[in-house]
Formats: C-alpha cells, structure tokens, sequence
C-alpha cells in the first residue's frame, strides 16, 4: 500500500496518520508501505507499528524532481528550461536534467537530512524520468544540456543533425514502426538511436541513485511509467528491473493527472499532431487493442511486464479524487487480472490515505 503525505515542506494534517495505515495494513494483508516525502510526518510512530506488523516499510523519494532550486533544471533541444505539467495533483512535475552529477545526489543528501534516523527498510524512486509531453512537445522530447548531448554523442548520436530535423514542418520521423517487448523502434535510425541512447542515460543514473542507497544498507523500489508509455520518457523497464528489489508500473487507467494514461496520452498526441506528427492510434495498434485503458489492454501489459527481472508490483489507484475516477470494481477487476498474471502482487497506489473507511 501506498501513502502520500504530501511535498517536502508542504503543509499537511498528519494526525492519526500511524494508526490509520496500521489498521489499514490489517485490513488489506498488505506486507509493505510505500510512504512519503513530507518531512514532517511522523515516520518514527509509522514505521515503528508497522514493523511491529510484520511490514516493511518504503521511503517514497522523488529523484529528478521536486527539488526546485537544488537542481538544475532541464533544457531542451533550444535551450530553454523545460516547463512542468499543470493538474490537480499537488507534487511539482518540472524536471531535472537527469545526467547532472548535483541532480543525482539529490535524493541521498535529502534521505540523510531529513529521514536517515527512522529506520527504513528501503526506497521507493519516483520520478526517474524525462519529462513527458504533458510538459509540452519541447520537454517532451528529452533534456539536450550540454552534459546530455555529450552523452547522447559518446552513444553515436548525432545531437547537431537531430535539432536540424526537429526544425522541419513534418516530424512524422517520431511515429514508431516496432514494439519490440516494451521499446518502441523507429524507421529513421536517428531518431532510434536517440531513443535508445535517452533510455540508457535513465538507466545508468538511476543506477547512481540506487547504488548510493544499496551503499546505506537499504532497499531500492522504482516507480516507472506504463508499458505503452514508459520508453517515450527514457525508462527501460527491463534495464531498470536489472538492479532493483522491484518495480511498480503505474498502470493508471483512470487517472486524469501526470502518470494517468488518459491523461499522458491525451497529451502526447495533441502535442505530437501540433508539432507536425500524425501519430493516431499507432500507440494502440501496436499494443493490438482499441483502447490503452481497457480491461483487455491492461492483461496485455502484465503479459509484457512478466520477464521482468525483478518483482513487479502494478500500482493500482484506491485514492479518491477529482481526477481519479477509481471505485470497487475498477480496484476489483484490476485485483482479479493481476491475480491471473505472473505478478508478484500489485501496489494499492497512490494514496490509502485518501481513500477507504478505516476499521
């Protein structure tokens, strides 16, 4: 189960918060919490109950944002910084430039400042992406810092031929040919080599990331993007699935804010046909369904998720909100298809606090 209670120095109401999550771990079986950033929320009590449950207990730690000026933001393919997704979520989704040696410490120096001494068991990592299309077809497309193309260039990458390309009137050029497990191909070999040189920049700095935690003795869990959705905001999820305890998809069918796939979709195709690229529902005939969010679809992403080489917990919305349409028989349904999978289990994401009676 997963908990939020709030940003880092956000005001909230953590009254009761303890109790709350222990009856809830009761009445669900859960055999572990995923909660955080808010640094004044009694993680002491929580996890003190919760591991008198039998429960680990996860730290929720954003990666490449959230750290408004202690980081340095992204910069797109014409150097302006990138610009954040506006919803009704209350987290920041202006990003980092992910290559940045000072953005990749950022979660460690703030685990020790703020949460080293409550006796976590792990880390959950969120937010270890490129921003998405929600952000605007310019940010969509990735961080292009100086540090970034020099990645991308030691990767055979040609950057300079790449932000020619982007001048022209038609992209077309970004609409994929292949799904190759969870990797989209593409016909232009620029654009595919960007693609996969984009992916292994994710991959090798949260590495980083997870490595710094392994080195305080704790567990490292990923928050990654849907199937269909995740290699277009640079994560691999099998590369990714390599050096961590587990991953969660968030498979969010019914989410109207950043992660949701109505919300990501709807986005990145407007931004997409603006920007001179017809993309249509080549997305969803690749996946061979009508629809990314139905029931059918959502089978079709487990299947993709079952070589993973970690354990995959699919994150399921229980929260309510204005922009979350989930009830019983969403949760139900997605319970029932995820029993049948190869899954290890599945996330009541992403927020238990904001949802459900408490016994």
């Amino acid at each position: 189960m997963q908990a939020f209670t709030g940003g880092f120095a956000s005001p909230a109401d953590h009254s009761g918060i303890a109790a709350r999550l222990a009856s809830t771990g009761n009445a669900t079986g859960a055999d572990a919490l995923i909660i955080g950033w808010n640094a004044g929320a009694p993680y002491d009590d929580v996890v003190s109950r919760l591991h008198g449950q039998q429960k680990e207990v996860f730290l929720w730690l954003p990666v490449f944002s959230e750290y408004g000026d202690d980081a340095a933001v992204a910069l797109d393919y014409s150097g302006e910084r990138h610009k954040g997704a506006v919803s009704g979520a209350d987290d920041d989704f202006t990003f980092a430039c992910p290559a940045a040696p000072g953005n990749i410490g950022l979660a460690a120096e703030y685990y020790d400042r703020h949460f080293g001494g409550f006796g976590f068991d792990g880390v959950f990592l969120d937010k270890i992406r490129f921003s998405s299309f929600a952000g605007g077809f310019r940010s969509g497309m990735g961080c292009f810092c100086q540090e970034c193309r020099d990645f991308y260039e030691s990767e055979g990458v040609d950057t300079a031929a790449f932000v020619e390309m982007m001048e022209s009137g038609r992209k077309d050029f970004l609409v994929p040919s292949a799904l190759h497990g969870m990797r989209y191909a593409f016909e232009d070999p620029l654009i595919d080599s960007l693609f996969r040189a984009r992916a292994r920049l994710i991959t090798a700095s949260v590495r980083k990331v997870a490595d710094m935690f392994r080195q305080r003795g704790l567990k490292v869990g990923l928050d990654v993007f849907a199937p269909p959705l995740s290699y277009w905001v640079g994560q691999d999820c099998g590369a990714l699935g390599g050096f961590a305890d587990f991953i969660k998809p968030m498979i969010y069918r019914v989410t109207d804010a950043p992660a949701g796939i109505p919300y990501e979709l709807r986005h990145m195709k407007a931004e997409l046909t603006e920007n001179g690229c017809d993309i249509g529902n080549t997305l969803e005939k690749l996946w061979g369904t009508d629809d990314l969010t139905s029931g059918s679809c959502f089978v079709r992403q487990l299947e993709s998720l079952e070589g993973a080489p970690c354990p995959v917990y699919p994150g399921v919305e229980v929260n309510r909100a204005a922009f979350c349409g989930t009830d019983a028989a969403y949760v139900e349904s997605a319970l029932e298809a995820i029993g049948g999978s190869g899954m290890a289990g599945c996330v009541l994401s992403w927020n238990v606090l904001a949802d459900t009676v408490y016994p």
